[in-house]
């Protein structure tokens, strides 16, 4: 059928809290080329465009590596924000699709929101998705929660609480 997903589709939802506020989480967010000082398993990043005035347009290569070894890269480009709650970004590459990014504020505290819909693109990953699945998901749930305490890290504050759905 037209409409169906491949085997190696994923939807991922992943919710961060951090003791910080918003506007620190979204710096550390917006600055694509700083992730690999803080998000472990992200071995390389690199700013290919600039965006405009608007942050829109900006663009990266990116190469990740999951718990087990395998290799992803893939390029990232802006497409939507409204500073500072939402950021939205287009994969292509070893990953095609889209991540959300949502920031919200209470008290200091900042919720953070990825959700990220993508396809796997390499032939090994769309041949054993239908019994690998639970291997990726775990990668991608691992790489998350790294990500979620190297940026509490990096800002030095507290995570309190990590969830990741598929």
């Amino acid at each position: 059928m037209a409409n169906e997903r491949p085997a190696a589709a994923f939807n991922f939802c992943s919710s961060w809290s951090l003791a910080a506020p918003r506007r620190a989480v979204w710096d550390a967010l917006e600055d694509l080329s700083g992730w690999s000082e803080w998000w472990p398993g992200l071995e390389d990043i690199v700013e290919t465009r600039p965006g405009g005035p608007d942050g829109l347009g900006q663009k990266a290569v990116s190469r990740w590596r999951g718990p087990i070894g395998y290799l992803l890269r893939f390029s990232l480009e802006a497409v939507e924000r409204r500073e500072p709650e939402y950021l939205k970004g287009l994969a292509s590459g070893d990953l095609s699709g889209a991540g959300s990014w949502f920031l919200t504020e209470r008290g200091g505290w900042t919720d953070v929101r990825l959700d990220w819909k993508v396809d796997a693109n390499r032939r090994w990953m769309e041949f054993l998705a239908p019994v690998a699945r639970p291997v990726f998901v775990h990668g991608h749930d691992h790489l998350m929660k790294a990500g979620a305490e190297g940026l509490a890290s990096h800002l030095g504050v507290e995570l309190t609480g990590f969830t990741s759905t598929s």
